[in-house]
């Protein structure tokens, strides 16, 4: 299959986490301690990592659904209702009476720098009993944050067991960003392990590739034992990222220069629905996966929210590289079937008043031909169509035939008579 079908058969993301309200405070420069200072603007937007990791995959025009812990409180209604209205599957989150979390974000509006000040107040987390009411089969991937590790250890087992006698796995991915000594047991069940920047640098890890291959060597299997390995991606902001395959095979990938930097809050959770969004739909490998995320982080950062990422063309120029899509390259079913798929797509829907479905939908009885005797007066009736059809079409080519004869004979004889004197 190519990558032009993988948008009608693909299955939706499942995003496991938290959705918060982000308070957006923009100001010249950062507030120095103990200074006044007055901001340009203020606004609320979306919080919470997989909250915008969903939304983002939404703009990018993937299926998802978001289960986390919902506040009743009025605040989040316009967040709830604008996810629902791109699509975002909520009907599952679990729901309660206090507050949501939020954080406040300071934004430089010459540098784009930020500072961020979080206050959850121990906001609810979802459960595994939350998750055990989802019916796995249909996803085909999950993404968690490493948040809240005995449930979360528990959820991440459940997709396992499940993928256990599939032949379709699902895969799973896990954001870490902090607490990396209580999260590390995760890593193992994980098939990517996105690892925040700023969290490596805590560790005293100076470099994606170094970062990689710290967390590599320290998962509890070493190298020479044949067993599951999780791939590792890190990006470094500004410096590009790095990710190491299963393998063992390091990639460096080069940074994504913006023309301008506005806002890079949110970045992080974009880069990440990216990459689920190259690896899973697109089906790149991993390194062009590595490359994508970090071209819509790119863009991301150069505006506020995240709205104008549904601008970028990615479809499909920027999906697939030059040479796969050029014709010496490419079969004339593989041709085929893009042509087939995006006709399929687009495609304007005919209803027949169920004329042809109900009269084809009686019981079959052996030895009886009521049915063999519907389908034969079906039949019937699309060969006296295509009779008829053929029949105006003759008529038409000889009516036309027969007009531009009487002007050609109309015209010798005008052109044969003698002129008056």
């Amino acid at each position: 299959m190519n990558q032009y079908c993988a948008l009608s058969v693909t299955k939706p993301v499942l995003c496991v986490g938290s959705l918060s309200m982000d308070l957006i405070t923009l100001c010249d420069n950062l507030p120095e301690e103990g200074v006044d200072q007055t901001c340009s603007k203020v606004h609320w937007q979306r919080g919470g990592h997989s909250s915008i990791v969903s939304f983002v995959l939404s703009l990018l025009r993937a299926q998802s659904e978001f289960l986390g812990m919902l506040s009743r409180s009025e605040l989040l209604n316009a967040i709830i209702t604008e996810m629902q209205g791109r699509g975002i599957e909520m009907e599952h989150c679990p729901k309660t009476d206090e507050d949501p979390g939020f954080s406040t974000i300071m934004v430089a509006k010459k540098t784009g720098l930020r500072t961020v000040v979080h206050c959850n107040r121990n906001f609810p987390y979802c459960s595994f009993q939350d998750f055990q009411k989802l019916d796995l089969s249909i996803f085909g991937w999950v993404h968690f944050e490493a948040r809240n590790v005995r449930e979360t250890v528990q959820m991440m087992r459940a997709v396992a067991d499940y993928n256990n006698d599939k032949k379709e796995r699902i895969l799973m991915s896990l954001r870490v960003s902090s607490c990396y000594r209580e999260n590390r047991d995760l890593f193992d069940m994980a098939d990517y392990v996105l690892f925040s920047r700023q969290l490596a640098m805590q560790l005293g890890w100076r470099s994606a590739r170094e970062t990689c291959h710290q967390l590599d060597a320290d998962l509890r299997l070493p190298r020479s034992i044949k067993a599951h390995r999780p791939c590792f991606i890190c990006s470094w902001g500004p410096l590009g990222a790095g990710c190491l395959t299963g393998a063992g095979v390091y990639h460096d990938m080069p940074p994504y220069i913006a023309k301008r930097v506005v806002d890079t809050h949110g970045a992080g959770a974009c880069f990440t629905a990216a990459f689920i969004y190259a690896t899973y739909i697109r089906e790149m490998n991993l390194s062009d996966a590595v490359q994508f995320a970090n071209r819509v982080a790119g863009h991301k950062i150069t505006n506020y929210g995240y709205n104008h990422i549904a601008k970028l063309n990615i479809y499909p120029a920027d999906v697939a590289k030059a040479e796969d899509v050029l014709s010496a390259h490419v079969s004339e079913d593989s041709e085929a079937e893009e042509v087939i798929c995006r006709k399929f797509m687009n495609r304007p829907i005919v209803y027949s008043d169920g004329k042809h479905s109900t009269r084809l939908l009686g019981e079959y009885i052996p030895g009886s031909t009521a049915l063999d005797d519907l389908l034969d007066e079906c039949v019937d009736e699309d060969r006296d169509q295509r009779h008829e059809k053929s029949r105006l079409l003759a008529s038409r080519s000889m009516l036309r035939t027969t007009t531009s004869h009487v002007w050609r004979m109309s015209g010798e004889l005008r052109a044969s008579k003698p002129k008056r004197a």
